[in-house]
């Protein structure tokens, strides 16, 4: 942005947050995260400087979503762009202290799992196969004639040209299979749906199902049954996790395993001069009375943690479990996936060794202290109470009346009391001269 388009003020602050922006994105603790995201932060920026000041040359080779805007839409939004940049200048800082959530977030951009390079990814998956010499790639396949779905649905659309003819089912579907000219797509959503890998929602069906007839048992219209088709495209595009390339996921699998070290980035030590400024600034912001963020006041279940190597294998090992390959296999002439897996637990060989039983002598598998029971307990459990108390026709415990000893002998009440008086005497519980004190 320029000082003649825009308030001084504002053209100011904007350039704070930009060196701010690409000065924490140097010190993300992942060298492709580093390189992604400080390219996104320039792109972002130049698509709201004004078009004078820009290089024209590059123009046409830059994404709709990073070309540059007209004059009156840059000082429209200054004020908005600047407060999301602002939020995401707090949870870079929050992912450079070592939040779980934010750290894996970023590297979920870097590496295609979500965000905009992971359309990039798609795009190229979504390609026709190319033409194999063994594991050589020669030249890519390409068709320009309409698909056999595309004839069929009498349209042009272009997620049709992904799918081959519809096949009869016999539970009164027919089933829509991904092309063979797309073996690689069908690969990875057949892989990802076996494995049952996803970030929120699983995979529903590696190939679309639709029924023939409509709820008229009349063949279903070309309209409604074209629809179908789109809905499932764009809901499966939208779960389908694309793979990296081999090179890449070879690099994080290196990483995982310590056969590659970790581009890890040490903080620059400011200055005296800097410091100073530094809690000049800090004093300022506490005399706004503004609300802190969380990256300045960290608390919580994911509270930081010091980012080291074994922090950071851990960290691959959670974005490699979905994150894929796909190479081609000459032998069978078919692309073959290879998914990431967690890193393995201890081994529980190492519990095993041998030791004296006199150490772990009253204690249960959990390490904790056996209770012996009691001698008191024992005597309740031979003489129990209960047992010797009548029960009615459901189970149910008889309760007596406090009055049931005043009444005649003959009453049935009373004789199941004296009953019941006899068997506690015999049993020991109660003497001879105890009196019923009501139950």
């Amino acid at each position: 942005m320029s000082a003649s388009s825009l308030p001084a003020a504002s053209h100011t602050k904007s350039i704070h947050l930009l060196r701010a922006l690409l000065r924490e994105a140097t010190y993300l603790p992942d060298a492709v995260a580093r390189n992604y995201f400080r390219t996104y932060i320039v792109d972002r920026f130049r698509a709201y400087q004004p078009k004078h000041n820009g290089t024209a040359s590059l123009e046409q080779f830059r994404h709709r979503h990073f070309k540059r805007r007209q004059l009156s839409i840059i000082t429209e939004r200054t004020s908005k762009l600047q407060k999301q940049a602002q939020k995401g200048l707090h949870y870079l800082r929050r992912a450079n202290q070592g939040e779980i959530p934010c750290l894996q977030k970023v590297l979920f951009f870097a590496y295609g799992r979500m965000g905009k390079r992971k359309y990039a990814l798609l795009n190229d998956l979504l390609k026709p196969n190319p033409i194999m010499d063994g594991d050589q790639v020669l030249a890519p396949v390409d068709f320009n004639g309409p698909t056999r779905l595309q004839t069929l649905y009498y349209s042009n659309k272009q997620y049709l040209q992904y799918f081959d003819a519809p096949k009869a089912a016999n539970n009164g579907q027919y089933v829509i299979n991904i092309s063979d000219r797309f073996s690689r797509l069908r690969a990875v959503l057949k892989s990802q749906y076996q494995h049952k890998i996803s970030i929120r929602r699983e995979l529903k069906s590696p190939a679309m199902k639709t029924p023939i007839h409509n709820i008229w048992l009349r063949p279903m219209p070309i309209v409604r049954a074209r629809n179908n088709v789109r809905r499932w495209y764009a809901e499966t595009m939208t779960r389908l996790l694309p793979p990296l390339p081999p090179q890449e996921w070879d690099d994080i699998q290196a990483m995982i395993s310590g056969q590659q070290k970790i581009g890890l980035v040490k903080r620059r030590v400011p200055t005296e001069s800097e410091a100073l400024a530094e809690a000049s600034d800090v004093i300022a912001e506490g005399m706004r009375m503004d609300r802190l963020s969380k990256a300045d006041r960290p608390a919580g279940m994911w509270r930081p943690h010091n980012i080291i190597p074994r922090y950071m294998r851990r960290m691959y090992s959670r974005i490699l479990r979905l994150c894929c390959k796909v190479e081609y296999d000459s032998e069978r002439k078919q692309w073959t996936v290879t998914w990431g897996e967690a890193i393995q637990p201890i081994s529980p060989r190492i519990y095993q060794t041998p030791s004296d039983e006199a150490l772990f002598a009253g204690v249960d598998a959990k390490g904790k202290l056996v209770k012996q029971p009691s001698v008191r307990k024992e005597k309740q459990d031979v003489h129990d109470d209960h047992d010797l108390q009548p029960r009615d026709a459901e189970g149910k415990y008889v309760r007596f009346p406090f009055y049931t000893e005043f009444l005649p002998r003959s009453n049935p009440l009373r004789m199941q009391l004296e009953i019941w008086q006899r068997k506690r005497r015999a049993a020991g519980i109660i003497d001879e001269d105890s009196t019923f004190r009501g139950r």
